[in-house]
């Protein structure tokens, strides 16, 4: 019986404390729906992840659970030290994008590296019926993640993903980060691809 890959959620940026964003930036317009703030945003869906994989008895860890924006350094060194008493997972940083686009993305450190594996099972599963436009690298035959010198992917030993799960500051992709039962979309597609790394991977 296979062992399974226990993955590491870290939620980017604060949270809302009393009403108050704990990070500069990292938000939406204030469109009609009002301000979306990235750092509640990912919360929602990572919370909700975790709820899921409770009910499934699946293991998990989380190294930003605090409300307010703890730094990558930080962030890092907990996902560090979680490899290092367990080299039985990865990560996974929930984001939300920004910058005038439109679509999902999957990032990994640039390179081949076991990051690039596990990316690839969650953009076969996030492929499959998934209501938003994908923004991936390779060729047109060969979609793959995107590549990139994040922190949380550059500092971390473990493999790390980084999903970018939609664009704050477009309105189509702003209405669907609202909507509770796009919301439960993510959830499903990101609870099946951590299925799906097991099933290939677990060691």
């Amino acid at each position: 019986m296979s062992k399974q890959l226990t993955p590491i959620f870290d939620t980017g940026h604060g949270g809302v404390i009393n009403g108050m964003y704990q990070t500069l930036g990292k938000r939406s317009p204030n469109w009609h729906k009002g301000v979306l703030y990235e750092g509640a945003a990912n919360r929602w869906i990572t919370n909700k992840v975790m709820q899921r994989l409770d009910y499934e008895q699946l293991p998990y860890y989380h190294i930003s659970p605090e409300f307010e924006d703890k730094s990558l350094t930080v962030r890092a060194n907990r996902a560090n030290k979680i490899y290092q008493q367990n080299r039985n997972t990865y990560g996974i940083s929930v984001h939300f994008n920004a910058g005038g686009g439109t679509g999902w993305e999957i990032f990994t450190s640039p390179g081949e590296t076991k990051s690039d594996y596990i990316a690839d099972a969650f953009i076969e599963e996030f492929r499959k019926d998934f209501p938003m436009k994908a923004r991936l690298g390779g060729t047109k035959f060969l979609q793959k993640d995107k590549e990139a010198e994040f922190s949380i992917l550059m500092r971390t030993n473990c493999p790390f993903i980084l999903l970018e799960l939609g664009f704050m500051d477009n309105p189509v992709d702003y209405e669907k980060i609202w909507d509770l039962g796009f919301q439960e979309i993510i959830v499903d597609k990101i609870v099946d691809s951590i299925k799906q790394v097991n099933k290939l991977y677990g060691v």
